[in-house]
């Protein structure tokens, strides 16, 4: 598998940031602070918000009063949002395969398993889609 384990803390990080602001507990929320509680390096953190900055779903701010917040309403970003954010267009599987039989059935085969993961991964998509942070938000709550 080719996702990053940079796009679940990516998750992580935007529901963090969602909550704390949702409780009113800050407008801004400082680099060292989630990076402490998330236990996310912070070289790690910088790029997973550099990526998330990129794509409009936080945004940053200099100075004492500055920090990170969302930019978008948690009910308007979606987990895929997040992995598109992070992943960049990767595919989930490699399917490179360099196998060196050749003819008719080795190619069908690798053919066959090709569709199947591709398949897999735009209905994996389609779940990630459907999933908002503010739904994760609520499931907290239960």
């Amino acid at each position: 598998m080719s996702y990053s384990l940079s796009f679940s803390k990516a998750v992580l990080v935007v529901i963090f940031i969602s909550d704390k602001i949702r409780q009113n507990q800050y407008e801004f929320l400082s680099t060292k602070l989630i990076s402490e509680i998330l236990n996310i390096p912070k070289p790690t953190l910088v790029k997973i918000l550099q990526n998330l900055s990129v794509v409009g779903i936080i945004e940053t701010k200099e100075g004492k009063q500055g920090g990170i917040r969302l930019m978008k309403d948690p009910s308007n970003i979606t987990i895929l949002a997040i992995l598109e954010a992070m992943e960049s267009g990767k595919p989930l599987f490699n399917t490179t395969f360099n196998i060196m039989a050749e003819g008719k059935r080795p190619d069908n085969a690798q053919k066959s398993i090709s569709l199947l993961l591709e398949n897999a991964e735009r209905q994996m998509k389609m779940i990630l889609h459907q999933k908002t942070i503010q739904e994760v938000l609520l499931d907290m709550d239960k």
